[in-house]
């Protein structure tokens, strides 16, 4: 399948994720795509698998395909986590729901299903019944990419395919992606592992700031490491010593791959050491331990062009290991002392739990909608947070007007109160009013300061014998698990939409799509509660011992001023509810 895209861009909240992006990549090439977090990578990745729509421009797929494939069959993506994309209990059964969706016949099934394992090297008869949650890492991304071709797509999209894997698994799953080049189909792989991937690449993208940065063969990134700079990337390590070779002319050419350089560097002969004993009758005067070695490497400042090959390769590795960009600056809310957050919070949900009329809610609301917008969320954000509460709010505030035998529109037994739907309602808002407290507050404070300013307000408690440390860790925990559930259900309802028939609106939440997600959602959680209980224990958590803090609170002027206005505010808000 041949791949054109043609001036694509798409922005988020008017900033751009992608701009202008034209490609055109061949039928049965591999393609590696890379870049920095944040350069437009993965979002160019939906793209093309059709998860996303461009704001503008077109992509177009020329697929000389099978007759039996139909149009939208032609692109399938595995994503970097196979934990968010495996949902039933058998590999077969997980395979077969893409299939299934695709509408291929019940007796067709088995044996595609045989073929795309075989084709990733997993026997049928061995891994066929075996949870796919029980698997090894390696494992998991093979079951993922056999659920990707058994629709014999003519794309496959592969993001990160060797993140989290063993050396071995990694090389072991490199060659059945060469192998599944060699059959012909078409491969674009997202990917930091440029040293395993150029070397097998017919063709590299090279993103920057949502535009390509550089667009065409491997070789010339391997020649001109600039070009790879340019973008925030280290160069591959093959490339990078094999070049500070060929400068001491201890290799002719620079390698295209790691065989290449470690061949070069076996046709090299051995240094001869040097025999630096002193005379017989010269006592040698002793030498700390090291400090030999740290006077050669650093007391000249300059560095010995005949300095063998290994020397080389050691400073080379090194050098490439401490270049690390710092990350994005925070929100200006998060400048803010914690403490007058938690004020915020702690003062907010008391007055709006004491709202019972519509009019200090909606002021309420439009008070919150206002601060959300002045710390800088997105409403895209917001409304990919509170979209899975919206099916439950309609519901619940529908049950509130329920009754039985009371007046107004009956159904049988069952009737609809006005009053009822005015208390549901009323009790539906005051309920969402302290939800997105609680997103304002974890959404402009990280964990330490969070933990940090709740364990300051409840100190007092330790002369009673609270542990107040214990209580702390937990509300600092929970408070953060929540965003991260919400994004772990967003990345599982994209990898549900990209094995088939993709679910829209609210059928992206009927019991269908929930029964699928909760499994895998729950092993996430479960998996993320483990590594947080070894993490505690790992640092030697004791509750009783006073700790080091590391995040030190400090109060100026402008917290006194946002703490006035956060009890001036919530004074108003419960005048008004009293007096209407």
């Amino acid at each position: 399948m041949r791949i054109r895209a043609e001036h694509l861009s798409l922005h988020y909240d008017g900033k751009y994720a992608v701009q202008d992006i034209s490609l055109n990549i061949s039928t049965g090439t591999l393609t590696v795509l890379c870049g920095v977090n944040g350069s437009g990578k993965s979002t160019l990745l939906r793209l093309l698998a059709g998860l996303e729509q461009p704001a503008s421009g077109n992509i177009i797929h020329e697929d000389t395909k099978p007759a039996d494939r139909k149009a939208g069959e032609a692109v399938a993506m595995v994503f970097q986590q196979p934990e968010t994309q495996l949902f039933a209990d058998s590999v077969h059964k997980d395979i077969e729901y893409g299939l299934t969706q695709r509408g291929v016949p019940k007796v067709q099934r088995t044996d595609i299903i045989r073929s795309a394992l075989a084709r990733t090297g997993l026997p049928y008869e061995v891994f066929a019944e075996r949870s796919p949650f029980l698997l090894s890492g390696g494992e998991k991304r093979r079951v993922c990419i056999a659920g990707a071709i058994a629709s014999r797509p003519g794309l496959l999209i592969l993001d990160e395919p060797t993140a989290g894997l063993d050396p071995l698994a990694a090389q072991s799953l490199l060659e059945m992606v060469q192998e599944l080049r060699q059959s012909g189909l078409t491969l674009i792989i997202g990917t930091h592992d440029l040293d395993s991937f150029l070397p097998i690449a017919d063709g590299v993208i090279v993103m920057k700031q949502g535009a390509v940065h550089y667009d065409g063969p491997a070789a010339a990134l391997t020649a001109d490491p600039g070009l790879l700079r340019g973008a925030g990337l280290t160069p591959p390590a093959y490339a990078s010593i094999g070049r500070r070779l060929v400068e001491r002319g201890w290799l002719e050419a620079l390698p295209d791959n790691l065989e290449e350089l470690l061949t070069g560097l076996d046709k090299q002969p051995l240094p001869v050491p040097q025999d630096v004993s002193p005379p017989a009758n010269i006592p040698a005067a002793p030498v700390p331990d090291g400090q030999d070695n740290r006077q050669r490497d650093h007391g000249e400042g300059t560095q010995d062009q005949s300095a063998p090959p290994l020397k080389i390769v050691a400073e080379t590795v090194l050098s490439a290991s401490t270049s690390f960009k710092q990350a994005p600056g925070r929100l200006r809310w998060q400048g803010l002392d914690p403490r007058v957050k938690w004020l915020g919070m702690i003062t907010g949900s008391l007055t709006v739990l004491g709202m019972d009329t519509f009019l200090p809610l909606l002021l309420a609301a439009s008070l919150l909608a206002g601060l959300t917008v002045s710390a800088g969320i997105s409403w895209r954000r917001a409304f990919r947070f509170f979209r899975p509460f919206l099916l439950m709010f309609l519901f619940l505030w529908l049950l509130s007007g329920l009754s039985w035998n009371s007046p107004g529109f009956s159904m049988g037994p069952l009737s609809f109160s006005s009053a009822g739907l005015q208390r549901g309602g009323i009790s539906v808002l005051r309920f969402l009013l302290l939800i997105v407290l609680g997103f304002l507050f974890t959404e402009t404070t990280t964990g330490t300061p969070l933990r940090e300013g709740l364990e300051w307000g409840i100190a007092p408690l330790r002369h009673l014998g609270i542990r107040t440390r214990n209580w702390s860790l937990a509300v600092s925990v929970t408070l953060q698990f929540v965003p991260w559930i919400l994004g772990k259900l967003t990345q599982l309802q994209l990898a549900l939409s990209s094995r088939g028939r993709r679910a829209r609106g609210l059928a992206r939440w009927s019991p269908r799509q929930i029964a699928l997600i909760i499994v895998p959602l729950l092993i996430l959680v479960l998996g993320m509660g483990d590594e947080l209980a070894t993490a505690v224990e790992s640092r030697g958590y004791d509750p009783a011992k006073q700790r080091t803090p590391v995040y030190q609170l400090a109060w100026n002027k402008r917290d006194t001023l946002v703490a006035l206005c956060i009890l001036t505010a919530a004074g108003l808000l419960w005048w008004v509810a009293r007096i209407s």
